[in-house]
């Protein structure tokens, strides 16, 4: 197979998300004559560290994959314009690979409606995303999972509302099929904790709900799928409340395996729920909407490879799919810097996550728009090959 053909995008991916990327101030250059590009904007997710002419694109597009663009300093990886070409070009020179990257164009229905742009945002080209609470009373308590920075990047990305209303949901869903029909394959609705657990389970569940009207009225709740990122509620019964729900995936995030490392990295949630219940409430949820619609995430880096494969193994084995998301050190959060998984560490996950898929019929959280997570390339078998020891023998020919 060629080098450059869709076999290596996998690995490509994982050593970007490794290593992050550089960014050439010729970029800034091409974004400032160039409109409709998605910026990275919203939300807690703000890995860009150091000052950026502008912001620069939340993802690119290598080799037909969606990759997070995330920036920490000094990388063998560097994005830059190349005027010759007429295209974004990601080099490593010290490995002699040359890649055409893609930035993704944004919703019209963000230029058409201002409004809108403070009430969702866009991932991965073709997830559109709310968020509400911009809030965590983890924060409040100082009990916050030790990556999450949203409170740091709420109080520095001040306009988008706070707290979004069904009305908010279900307008921005119906427009946006009217802006861009062909663009949306997600909704995706997320936010911080409410400390009344079962309210803040209730409110994006009406969330979802609201967005799932505007499906119907556009005729695409067929295919277009609900995502909800949520803290079960307390009363499992109120999981009830999602089989009104079509097409709906949920998830209920671990964040790691290990018990110990669990109530380290997550303490408000070991504190206020605990690690065994969070369990007990995943699997409830499965038998609520389904196997494998039922999501826990765990986030790489934090605990050893072999935990987060044991941990993916278990969830699959209980009819959860579980999503490998990689670890992007957002600014405002407590681990910033400290944590960088390496392409080696990353490898023996995909080659472990890639066993998984092909076992059990894990279904994707993110569909073909996960910018920091694999679980997509994983289920087009993009981690079947040997697993490298080092990028060059990836993709050597």
């Amino acid at each position: 197979m060629d080098c450059t053909g869709r076999q290596s995008a996998g690995w490509i991916k994982l050593d970007l998300l490794s290593r992050g990327v550089e960014i050439d101030e010729s970029v800034f250059a091409f974004l400032a004559a160039t409109a409709n590009v998605a910026r990275r904007k919203n939300f807690y997710n703000t890995p860009i560290w150091g000052e950026t002419l502008s912001p620069p694109p939340q993802e690119l597009r290598v080799l037909g994959v969606v990759v997070g663009l995330n920036s920490y300093g000094v990388s063998p990886w560097r994005l830059s314009w190349s005027r010759d070409q007429n295209s974004l070009a990601l080099r490593n020179a010290a490995a002699g690979l040359e890649y055409t990257a893609e930035p993704l164009p944004d919703l019209h229905l963000f230029a058409r409606h201002p409004q809108c742009a403070k009430l969702a945002n866009l991932y991965g080209g073709a997830a559109l995303a709310f968020f509400s609470p911009r809030t965590c009373y983890f924060f409040a308590d100082g009990t916050e999972c030790s990556f999450c920075s949203l409170a740091g990047t709420a109080e520095e990305t001040v306009g988008f509302k706070s707290h979004l209303s069904e009305a908010d949901v279900q307008t921005t869903v119906r427009t946006a099929f009217e802006t861009d029909p062909e663009r949306i394959e997600q909704i995706m609705i997320v936010g911080g904790n409410m400390r009344d657990l079962d309210r803040g389970f209730r409110h994006h569940v009406s969330l979802a709900a609201a967005a799932q009207t505007s499906l119907r009225e556009a005729g695409r709740s067929g295919n277009v799928s609900v995502h909800i990122a949520t803290m079960p509620p307390r009363n499992l019964d109120l999981l009830s409340l999602l089989r009104d729900l079509e097409n709906v995936h949920v998830m209920f995030n671990l964040e790691v395996w290990d018990p110990s490392v669990f109530a380290d990295v997550c303490s408000g949630k070991q504190k206020d729920y605990g690690r065994e219940a969070l369990i007990l409430a995943l699997k409830a949820l499965r038998t609520a909407i389904g196997e494998y619609r039922a999501h826990s995430l765990l986030v790489t880096g934090i605990e050893t490879a072999e935990s987060t494969i044991t941990g993916a193994r278990a969830l699959a084995e209980m009819g959860v799919s579980p999503i490998i998301n990689i670890y992007h050190s957002d600014r405002h959060s407590r681990l910033g810097l400290s944590v960088r998984p390496t392409f080696a560490y990353l490898a023996q996950i995909a080659h472990g996550v890639q066993e998984l898929y092909d076992t059990y019929p894990l279904k994707p959280y993110w569909r073909n728009c996960g910018r920091n997570a694999i679980d997509s390339e994983a289920s087009h078998g993009l981690f079947r090959s040997p697993v490298p020891q080092s990028l060059e023998k990836v993709t050597a020919c």
